[in-house]
């Protein structure tokens, strides 16, 4: 980001003295350090690690943040050597809970006082927080020190939309709004799915959290045994299908259920439709936009149907 000064105080002024900036940056660097994730053997990088790191937050930060930091100004997170880019961004990454990290919170702070870049507009907070996620997922995958690597999930539907936050029903308007995907676009296709629906309800309990009930899908011409439903949401910016939230947006990986054969409305309500969901808990997700005129996309992931 132009004029980036990842040492400084969001409320400083942007032409603060260099060595203050400095201080500042080694101080954070020193805490952050000892965080969970932070690289302190000095060792090399794990491959998914850095090919993560290359492919993601690292293309983010040398387009916007290289003017500074690529060489003028520590953090050198931008440097066009990726191995020292690589090994100064670590140091300032949770990747226990890589939505904490210090990188979200400036780049949103308008530090830099570009405000297309790292304004709380600017959509590079979305862009960041995604990159992260998927940094601190491929460093503690199997291989990288961690757990089991998520598995990939065997049928996706095509990505969607979700209205802008602001303007979902609340958790107390006594109502929810209704997302609905064409299982004709979903991949690979499952025959007797060709002309159904899969539909979630949706409110936003809270102005950074989606909430999602009554999964159902209804027009299938033959019983279908459904087995794992994903919720991945990613910001519209980043590409790919986006990621699920470990935290309390897993809960109908356990789905295991039929899909019975039945007939769709024509035309469709504006309304839930009238039929038993496959699960009947809600789950949350946290959003990634939630200001400005920005949106999410929101992609269903399915581990069994047949």
């Amino acid at each position: 980001m132009m004029r980036h000064r990842l040492g400084d105080h969001p409320n400083k002024r942007p032409r603060a003295p260099r060595s203050a900036v400095g201080a500042g940056v080694a101080a954070a660097m020193a805490l952050l350090g000892c965080m969970p994730g932070a690289d302190q053997t000095g060792g090399p990088p794990p491959a998914a690690g850095l090919d993560a790191f290359q492919s993601g937050f690292y293309a983010f930060a040398s387009t916007n943040c290289g003017m500074c930091h690529a060489s003028a100004q520590a953090p050198f997170f931008a440097s066009r050597d990726v191995q020292a880019a690589y090994t100064a961004a670590k140091a300032l990454v949770d990747f226990a809970n890589p939505t904490n990290s210090l990188f979200i919170v400036y780049a949103r702070n308008n530090h830099c006082g570009v405000a297309t870049l790292c304004g709380p507009s600017s959509g590079s907070p979305a862009i960041v927080q995604q990159d992260l996620v998927q940094w601190a997922n491929a460093e503690t995958s199997t291989g990288s020190g961690g757990g089991p690597p998520p598995a990939a999930l065997a049928y996706l539907t095509a990505s969607m939309a979700i209205p802008p936050i602001s303007t979902l029903p609340t958790l107390t308007a006594g109502k929810t709004a209704v997302l609905r995907f064409a299982l004709s676009k979903l991949k690979p296709g499952v025959a007797p799915l060709a002309n159904a629906i899969l539909e979630l309800e949706i409110v936003a309990p809270n102005p950074t959290e989606y909430r999602f009930t009554n999964p159902k899908i209804g027009g299938s011409t033959a019983v279908v045994q459904l087995t794992g439903l994903h919720v991945l949401v990613k910001p519209s910016a980043v590409a790919g299908p986006g990621s699920e939230d470990a935290n309390q947006g897993d809960t109908w990986d356990a789905i295991s259920a039929s899909i019975p054969v039945s007939t769709l409305p024509n035309p469709l309500p504006t309304t839930p439709l009238s039929m038993t969901p496959l699960d009947t808990r809600a789950i949350a997700v946290g959003a990634f936009s939630s200001t400005g005129n920005l949106n999410d996309t929101i992609t269903v992931g399915f581990d069994v149907l047949q």
